[in-house]
């Protein structure tokens, strides 16, 4: 009975630290913690792959690249792509593809504008890129592809910005846009 209730107890404190930071069962929920697209610096694909990001920094040349590593569940390193542009630091598995975003134009202005890009979970290989306009706050998986949700800044000073919902489908293609 004892082990039970200390089990309980390490039970609640998790759960209790996840929401304190903002997390979910599985990483940040959508927005992130930084106000990226839903998901997480870590995503275990449905054969037991875990794909991690880690920052590599090369010294010489004081720059750093993102990096992808794809583990298989042997602890076999499957596959490493590295990420270009400004990338948010959230994936999201989506069907058979590894989403990220990368804002390709200033977030602040009306000019702002992400490209999606999707890996193959198996090969790490681009599969398709997007480039959608304004900046990507919210990325959620459905049975035929991908649901974005894209705020672009207001025009002038205290405007209002706009805000739509676009679904991509797993090819990446634009299936539909409506205004919120």
């Amino acid at each position: 009975m004892k082990r039970i209730a200390i089990a309980a107890l390490a039970l609640m404190m998790t759960a209790g630290i996840a929401g304190a930071n903002g997390r979910g069962p599985g990483g940040p929920g959508p927005g992130g913690n930084d106000g990226g697209p839903g998901g997480g610096n870590t995503i275990v694909a449905a054969d037991g792959t875990i794909i991690v990001m880690r920052v590599v920094t090369d010294s010489a040349t004081d720059t750093s690249s993102t990096q992808l590593v794809a583990v298989t569940p042997s602890g076999a390193t499957a596959w490493t792509a590295t990420l270009t542009g400004n990338r948010d630091a959230h994936l999201l598995l989506s069907g058979s593809n590894l989403l990220s975003v990368a804002v390709t134009a200033a977030t602040d202005t009306t000019a702002a504008s992400s490209m999606i890009t999707a890996r193959s979970v198996s090969t790490g290989a681009a599969a398709w890129t997007t480039t959608l306009a304004g900046r990507i706050t919210d990325l959620e998986p459905f049975s035929g592809g991908t649901y974005a949700i894209a705020v672009t800044p207001a025009a002038t000073t205290g405007g209002t910005a706009t805000r739509s919902l676009i679904a991509i489908s797993n090819s990446g293609a634009t299936l539909w846009t409506v205004a919120l």
